[in-house]
């Protein structure tokens, strides 16, 4: 496993802070502007020298020889706020691997973003509080205080022994999913014609898993030094194997406008609760890991979050 930290940010605003229909997607948009204005240098940066124009390392980043297109996967993703427009408003952040080098640079740009303003009408907002969410536990560690002091360091993130060792607190047998954002998953099938890809409009194990663990081997090979290669071999019979027994989910049509090009891109995806059933224990560091790297598409925009509803193991 790589590292992974999840920063929670709490804002709060004279007025609700309107997002819109795609508040991840704002959310990026702003830290993006944060970001350009005060750390671009205009350069093309490379998967090995960040330093060169860490906005363009850490937003835009292309490879031409990158698996599956141009855009290579980005060490970040965003949590958008739930609920209801409000004064008081939270969000997250994860960095994977060498992102994590870029985090005071990005506590920056949030600071920045306090008088620049963010959502529908610039609403400027007081930063209350910065906190890292552990990725297995979910316990909360107060980083920045309410007057921007930094009160504890950032905590050591989740190590592979940590995973397996909590996996093995888990039922083996069972496991219920909470998909807190639209979760899109692409399936690519395979025919006579050649390859094609689908739209899963339902959580079927298999195809958001297989996502999960394609996403954790490519994100390791970009953003560390070992990649992590899951072994595939032994564990794709156990996907198609496992059942989902109950799908109290529905599909959310959403879509997210693309300022660079003018375009209209679809965000939409699955979200709600599901419950599976059966040989999940080999899987299940995996899972734990995918609740802080998302999956899917859009990451970067929100997409893709899930919460493993914790099923203690009673034998």
């Amino acid at each position: 496993m790589f590292p992974i930290t999840t920063l929670e940010f709490t804002i709060e605003t004279q007025y609700p802070l309107d997002l819109g229909a795609n508040p991840g997607a704002s959310i990026r948009g702003a830290l993006y502007e944060a970001l350009a204005t005060m750390y671009d240098t205009g350069a093309i940066s490379t998967r090995d020298n960040p330093d060169n124009n860490p906005v363009d390392w850490l937003m835009r980043r292309e490879d031409k020889t990158a698996d599956g297109g141009d855009k290579v996967r980005r060490p970040f993703g965003v949590r958008p706020p739930m609920g209801a427009p409000s004064d008081r408003t939270v969000f997250a952040l994860s960095f994977y691997g060498t992102g994590h080098d870029h985090i005071p640079m990005v506590l920056s740009a949030v600071d920045a973003m306090q008088t620049i303003g963010m959502g529908r009408g610039r609403n400027k907002f007081t930063l209350h509080e910065v906190v890292a969410v552990d990725t297995l536990s979910r316990q909360r560690t107060l980083i920045i205080n309410g007057v921007g002091e930094q009160v504890a360091p950032l905590p050591t993130p989740p190590s592979a022994g940590a995973y397996q060792r909590f996996a093995d607190m888990l039922n083996p047998n069972g496991l219920t999913v909470e998909f807190r954002t639209p979760t899109r998953i692409i399936e690519t099938r395979e025919n006579n014609a050649g390859k094609k890809e689908y739209l899963v409009k339902i959580p079927i194990f298999k195809a958001w898993v297989q996502r999960l663990l394609e996403r954790i081997r490519k994100v390791s090979e970009e953003y560390t030094a070992t990649p992590l290669f899951a072994p595939f071999s032994e564990l794709k019979p156990l996907l198609a194997s496992v059942l989902l027994v109950q799908d109290n989910t529905h599909w959310l049509e959403n879509w997210s406008h693309n300022r660079r090009d003018g375009t209209d891109k679809p965000t939409s995806g699955f979200i709600g609760q599901a419950r599976y059933e059966g040989n999940i224990a080999p899987l299940l560091p995996y899972l734990l890991m995918g609740q802080g790297l998302q999956v899917g598409k859009n990451v970067v925009k929100g997409a893709g979050w899930y919460e493993l509803v914790y099923d203690w193991r009673t034998d």
